[in-house]
């Protein structure tokens, strides 16, 4: 169990980048003294990308590979909830979560096997190929990630982790992989690799995918969301109550005329409104978290590996005989 390491890596219509991007980490662990278990999770792809992956055979004697084929497309971090959810059965005590289209460097995998002792083993994004435009918009993300949260957001899905995080994630889900692990209260170590360019030089993410990330992100933090809007309603009704009494009292008791009151009250009456607006935004977050523990366990895919696996099984029997 000490030397045995699976990846897990999901994809989506990545055809033939996926191949490629196998025999780059094929290539980095074949001589690494651990025995590899490569998940794959295939994400419900439209196009012949499955089948390039029933057809790929590791070269490698301590590299074996699991194909995950799941019912219907479930997002990103649907498919690497599934792949830890079948990976919690394999007797293992890392696990490495990375991406298939090239961007997180397998030269890393050589530095996370032999770390131990840490629970979570994050690898920091260095340098990034993005535009400036992208680059921009995801550096003023982490600063209001961080000035919400307390926490720093510099790392996305390439990480280690050991196999109490990995229940731990199976038994809860999540809707932001990265976003959940920045919420464990444990000893986390940080490795730092560049950011590279996808195999096939076209990048998935645009800034539209970046707010529906950045949003997901939130979702992990909502009980945080909603203690801010707490404390931001509480000010809020002190202010607009103390607005009220002035005007009355001014209009009731004196003989001063307070241009404009009637739109005082109603700016104030917006203000509210917008406050109990996020209230309910809040309590959607808090539902969605809800839905996601009932969904914890639910499992989708299906091992398109089973009968490949029994044949190489017995070549392996042949040829010790």
């Amino acid at each position: 169990m000490r030397n045995n390491v699976t990846i897990i890596t999901p994809c989506f219509n990545e055809n033939v980048t996926v191949i490629a991007f196998l025999h780059e980490v094929v290539e980095v662990v074949k001589d690494l003294p651990f025995q590899f278990t490569i998940v794959v999770v295939d994400d419900a792809s439209t196009d012949n990308t499955l089948k390039l992956l029933q057809e790929f055979e590791p070269a490698a004697q301590n590299v074996t590979m699991q194909i995950l084929k799941l019912r219907y497309n479930s997002g990103h971090q649907g498919a690497i909830y599934q792949g830890l959810l079948f990976a919690r059965e394999l007797d293992c005590n890392k696990f490495i979560v990375m991406d298939s289209d090239g961007e997180d460097d397998p030269q890393a995998i050589r530095e996370l096997v032999y770390v131990d002792d840490y629970k979570i083993v994050n690898v920091i994004r260095g340098r990034r190929k993005e535009n400036f435009t992208f680059r921009f918009s995801y550096h003023i993300y982490k600063i209001i990630f961080n000035l919400i949260t307390g926490r720093i957001m510099n790392f996305g899905n390439y990480c280690m982790i050991d196999k109490d995080i990995l229940q731990s994630a199976t038994g809860t889900s999540f809707v932001h992989f990265a976003a959940y692990l920045s919420k464990h209260r444990v000893e986390a170590k940080k490795i730092i690799y560049n950011r590279r360019k996808r195999i096939d030089g076209k990048s998935k993410m645009n800034l539209t995918s970046l707010v529906h990330h950045a949003f997901k992100s939130f979702i992990e933090y909502a009980e945080d969301f909603l203690m801010i809007f707490l404390k931001l309603f509480l000010f809020i009704a002190i202010v607009f109550i103390g607005m009220i009494g002035y005007v009355l009292y001014k209009k009731i008791f004196t003989d001063e005329a307070i241009l404009g009151w009637a739109s005082t009250l109603s700016a104030s009456l917006f203000t509210t409104a917008i406050i109990c607006l996020g209230f309910f935004v809040i309590g959607i977050l808090l539902l969605n978290i809800l839905s996601k523990n009932k969904s914890a366990n639910h499992e989708i895919f299906i091992n398109m590996s089973a009968g490949r696996n029994k044949k190489q099984n017995s070549d392996n029997m042949l040829e010790e005989v």
